[in-house]
């Protein structure tokens, strides 16, 4: 299955086509209805989310944060320190996201200390999220029967490895980072059809603020082309002002971020060996070793996302060597799919696509290519998972030849009449993975109900155990606060 687009070369009209020219307004309604559902359905997911209260770093940022109460007087500082400056002086580190941070300062001018608005806004960013995904679906693949955007933004939008970013306040970043990306895409798309230099303008803003929210925007510099090669066949000259322009506007991102961060003492970057057990990995095999187990982790919980857990710390997993079978397996996996994306990506694969969206922009989180502040995190799959949700969506339209049907549906009853074996089974799915967020959300609600569960499920890592007696020794003795 190859992917084409409205401003590619001529072509012969599919059944899509045919429909939005014989019966445009139809087409249009079916449109807004499914982009409404996915939109919806995302939102009452974590609805229950609106009524939670501070977890984890979530006091860091809001209560806790000088700068962020300020409100407006406070975001030039922002704009201008690391991340936590706000928070305490000390507490340095060479993270530079200002765009959340001026966000909760905002939220904070009008709703003071209220945990409530900003998990609200949390989940309004990530339903606006997901609805746009649907657009960009639409965008980037209009030869596929709705079906194809609909339901891969439906299993992303219910995938319960999401919990811990719409969950979580101090999350926002991931949440605006990846909306910010999409804008920057689809703006991209608009300067293609239009030839409009004021969307080309928009598209590299949006890009530059998803760097701003959070660093590994950055991946979106090798999505970006990517993903255009892949869904167009747009001339040398715009490619070049495409790639010019992203090349530019991270190189701008970098010269700010280094002079913002460059007073931080370097004795302050270090990163304790209690939040990346990899650093106390014996050798760099045994590093490699582990950082490859765990990236089978992160497929096993995209697949079957069970026993979740907000930490994976010291000593959650064990350092591996080359010799288990469970890194052998992981490693032979990923570079499987990436030879076959490597491959297929030339002929303009859907599938080939998915995988490098979702191998580029896992590899800044990897521990790969270098250690980060983690051993592994569940936020880290937000942006990731995107590739498999459209890989998985793929995989079951080619599996139920719901692709091949006779007639493309112009509303909703047909389209669920028209595929009744693809829809049993995407609600089979749908239903498991809503059922394990509704289920998930809940432990969110506050530390001692978060700590206290996942203690359980993270039974062997030492901070889960001392973040639990720290909030035990809370609830028992308030005046410590």
């Amino acid at each position: 299955m190859n992917i084409k687009h409205p401003y590619s070369k001529p072509r012969k009209l599919s059944v899509e086509t045919i429909i939005i020219r014989d019966n445009p307004d139809a087409f249009k309604k079916l449109k807004i209805s499914l982009g409404m559902i996915v939109a919806v359905f995302a939102f009452l997911l974590y609805t229950q989310s609106i009524f939670y209260n501070y977890t984890q770093d979530d006091a860091s940022i809001t209560r806790s944060n000088k700068l962020v109460n300020k409100g407006f007087s406070g975001i030039p500082t922002l704009l201008k320190t690391d991340y936590w400056y706000g928070y305490n002086e000390q507490l340095r580190g060479p993270i530079y996201r200002p765009i959340p941070l001026i966000l909760l300062a905002i939220e904070w001018q009008f709703f003071p200390d209220l945990p409530h608005i900003y998990h609200l806004v949390n989940v309004f960013l990530f339903a606006f999220t997901c609805w746009l995904m649907f657009i960009l679906l639409c965008k980037l693949f209009n030869n596929q029967n709705l079906l194809f955007p609909f339901i891969c933004s439906l299993l992303y939008s219910a995938h319960p490895i999401h919990t811990e970013v719409i969950d979580s306040i101090k999350s926002i970043d991931e949440i605006l980072c990846f909306f910010f990306a999409i804008l920057s895409i689809i703006h991209f798309i608009k300067y293609l059809e239009k030839n409009s230099i004021l969307n080309l303008i928009v598209a590299a803003a949006c890009f530059f603020f998803s760097l701003l929210s959070k660093e590994t925007g950055i991946t979106f510099l090798l999505v970006i082309p990517v993903l255009l090669y892949v869904s167009t066949t747009i001339n040398i000259k715009r490619t070049v002002t495409i790639s010019i322009l992203l090349a530019a506007t991270t190189a701008s991102y970098i010269l700010i971020r280094y002079f913002v961060l460059n007073s931080i003492p370097v004795n302050q970057n270090t990163i304790l060996l209690l939040n990346n057990s990899l650093y106390g990995a014996p050798n760099i095999i045994s590093e490699k070793a582990t950082a490859f187990y765990i990236l089978g982790r992160y497929m096993m919980l995209l697949i079957f996302p069970h026993r979740l857990s907000y930490d994976y710390s010291f000593n959650q997993i064990p350092i591996q060597t080359l010799s288990s079978f469970s890194v052998l397996v992981s490693i032979i996996s990923y570079f499987a799919i990436g030879i076959y994306a490597a491959i297929k990506i030339r002929s303009k694969s859907i599938l080939a696509f998915a995988i490098l969206f979702y191998l580029i922009t896992l590899a800044p989180v990897s521990n790969i290519f270098m250690l980060i502040g983690a051993t592994m995190a569940e936020r880290f799959m937000y942006i990731p998972s995107f590739g498999f949700c459209i890989a998985l969506a793929y995989l079951l339209i080619k599996f139920t030849k719901a692709d091949q049907g006779k007639e493309s549906a112009t509303n909703l009853k047909q389209m669920v009449s028209s595929n009744p074996s693809l829809i049993l089974i995407v609600l089979v799915i749908i239903s498991f993975y809503s059922f394990k967020t509704i289920t998930r959300n809940p432990v969110w609600k506050d530390n001692l109900s978060l700590f206290g569960h996942d203690v359980e499920v993270a039974d062997n890592s030492t901070k889960a155990h001392s973040n639990l007696g720290v909030e035990y020794l809370l609830n028992l003795y308030p005046e410590v606060k």
